[in-house]
């Protein structure tokens, strides 16, 4: 099935991006985030996703799509260090192997570019709860969500960016609920405990060059 909406995610990302940039959209399912880029923010947005329904779909919307399997890819049609913003938007807990994921992408960004990243807490308060209660239950969606391979708390999450030769210089939270969110974002109590009530954790971060 294809989910064809605009994320609530979507909305915190989108302000983190300027405008007339070259963006990479990897896991661009539909092409609703980088659609809103290229007529709001006049960006070239390039996307790349697996699902050849939500391909057909995105096509209409961003400059490009590349349908391949993120994990599987050794090369995009593109030179290296291109584009201005690589976006993951709720993609690095699906791959078995994250590092090398950003690793891999990591080549084809300006020196002077960043990348954004949203990764849900598997440590907020809600799923404390449920292991003290002693359940672990899998959805369709969330951030217990079946197709889940690896789960980050906000410790791994920053290593995980450094790791991949990454510096932060912003880190915001989305506490699950969407108007707080939006509407009153310095008084969200997600981004004053993020450890605990961050439902996601979104990254901005750009290359250490030594």
């Amino acid at each position: 099935m294809v989910i064809d909406i605009f994320h609530p995610i979507s909305n915190t990302i989108y302000q983190l991006i300027g405008r007339r940039l070259k963006v990479l959209d990897i896991g661009c399912g539909t092409g609703r985030l980088g659609e809103k880029l290229r007529l709001e923010k006049n960006c070239y947005v390039v996307g790349v996703e697996a699902n050849d329904q939500a391909v057909s779909l995105a096509k209409q919307r961003l400059n490009d799509v590349i349908l391949a399997d993120i994990e599987r890819l050794s090369s995009l049609p593109y030179l290296e260090k291109n584009f201005d913003v690589i976006v993951f938007a709720d993609v690095l807990e699906h791959l078995k192997d994250p590092k090398k994921a950003l690793t891999f992408f990591k080549e084809y960004l300006k020196d002077e570019g960043y990348i954004i990243a949203s990764i849900p807490n598997v440590a907020n308060w809600t799923v404390r709860i449920k292991l003290l209660l002693g359940r672990w239950n899998y959805k369709e969606r969330g951030l217990l969500d079946k197709t889940h391979v690896r789960f980050f708390t906000l410790i791994t999450a920053k290593k995980l960016m450094d790791d991949c030769g990454f510096k932060i210089v912003s880190l915001k939270s989305t506490s699950g609920w969407s108007r707080m969110d939006w509407k009153a974002p310095f008084k969200n109590p997600a981004n004053m405990w993020k450890s605990l009530l961050a439902c996601d954790f979104i990254f901005k971060v750009v290359k250490k060059l030594w």
